[in-house]
């Protein structure tokens, strides 16, 4: 027998797989991964949609005409707040997909640099969309 306390025969751990009476942001890590999922999955083939094939339909001016009124609804800011929340989250799902398949590789050991450039990624494309999106 290995002795008793937390995580019985697994080398000390917590039996859920994190350190022995530390906390652990991977659960927030993977909340987050899982709604840019969601988001990822729902709006951005329907933005692609709209915006590659709805919008330049049809002759100039009638596209132009849509190309207007579309950007006059996404200067509205709840229109504005949305798509920054769609691609905040997307980006946060790239970056978690990123950081676990460099872990998957054989990287595991540098878990935690992995986190500054895939979710530090993320951030700085967030900050750069509300930058484009509050510029419009």
């Amino acid at each position: 027998m290995s002795g008793g306390g937390k995580g019985r025969g697994t080398g000390g751990r917590a039996a859920t797989g994190g350190r022995a009476g530390g906390r652990s942001d991977e659960a927030l890590w993977w909340a987050l991964f899982s709604a840019g999922g969601v988001m990822a999955a729902l709006f951005v083939p329907a933005f692609v949609i709209v915006t590659g094939f709805l919008l330049p339909a049809g002759d100039e001016a009638v596209a132009a005409e849509r190309t207007a009124q579309f950007a006059a609804a996404v200067g509205w800011w709840p229109v504005k707040l949305a798509l920054l929340g769609v691609l905040a989250l997307s980006l946060v799902h790239c970056g978690h997909r990123i950081r676990h398949t460099m872990m998957d590789l054989g990287l595991r050991r540098y878990s935690g640099l992995l986190k500054v450039p895939c979710y530090g990624g993320a951030l700085a494309g967030t900050i750069w969309a509300a930058m484009l999106l509050w510029g419009i």
